[in-house]
């Protein structure tokens, strides 16, 4: 009884030391890309929009907030709860984002059509916890390496996973890279994709949108995010390489450090 007494009434976590950033890039005429850092409810969102007419801005600023509405008002407790707890509340907050943009474009010609990667991060004692449609991804650092946690949801990923598979050799044209299957504004037939990981002290988190890991190489990023004396500096090195490497892309970088 003492040690509940003890947990309900202990302070809230104390906030992760982090910073995002995004950048419109050097070709590209506005920015789709959106993010949020809830640090009290250590949780970190990227979204990255597509659609014509700056449908693709709206998709990913209205996902962003349904999110975020859901996460601080109607998740509560379950974000720090069991696996099974916040594995239920990342994938139906998803789900509700979902529902706000499909209804929204239906209700307005100019942004039928319109819709956003997405990925969703949640720290918990000692867990990570990640739940993502789309090619927007998830890293976690340390001193040794850089692994990508979430897994891309493109027509090349499901090709290049096919070709493993089936042990294939001959020559056969991929489809283009930017082809994503899944993503906020269309039905999904199947859950958000959901992993959770150990973390440890000193681990580095990066989540960011396609316009940063198609310009800046895996070694290059690790580098960077092992480097930095701040999630600031990281996040504005990331994008500031992106840049230098072309900013073909709306670029998004949220970078979390693990005390």
């Amino acid at each position: 009884m003492l040690d509940f007494i003890k947990k309900l009434f202990s302070p809230p976590p104390k906030p992760l030391a982090s910073y995002g950033r995004t950048d419109t890039g050097r070709v590209r005429g506005h920015n789709e890309d959106a993010f949020c850092i809830l640090p009290e409810q250590h949780v970190f969102l990227v979204a990255d929009g597509m659609g014509g007419h700056n449908a693709g801005e709206v998709a990913s600023r209205i996902a962003i907030e349904a999110l975020t509405d859901y996460i601080i008002n109607k998740a509560g407790k379950n974000l720090q709860g069991s696996n099974e707890e916040i594995r239920h509340a990342l994938i139906n907050g998803l789900r509700k984002a979902n529902e706000k943009v499909m209804t929204l474009a239906a209700s307005d010609d100019d942004l039928q059509g319109m819709g956003c990667t997405f990925v969703s991060c949640l720290v918990a004692g000692n867990s990570l916890h990640t739940c993502h449609v789309g090619d927007a991804r998830c890293y976690i650092a340390d001193e040794k390496k850089l692994e990508q946690i979430t897994t891309d949801h493109t027509s090349l990923a499901k090709f290049d996973q096919k070709v493993r598979d089936d042990d294939m050799t001959m020559e056969i044209v991929p489809p283009p890279r930017h082809v994503v299957t899944r993503a906020i504004g269309f039905p999904f037939n199947e859950d958000p994709e959901y992993h959770t990981r150990n973390i440890r002290p000193g681990n580095r988190i990066l989540l960011c949108s396609d316009g940063l890991w198609s310009m800046v190489d895996h070694d290059e990023m690790h580098r960077i995010i092992t480097n930095a004396e701040s999630p600031e500096q990281a996040s504005n090195l990331l994008v500031d390489r992106a840049n230098e490497g072309g900013g073909k892309d709306n670029i998004t970088a949220v970078v979390v450090f693990i005390d």
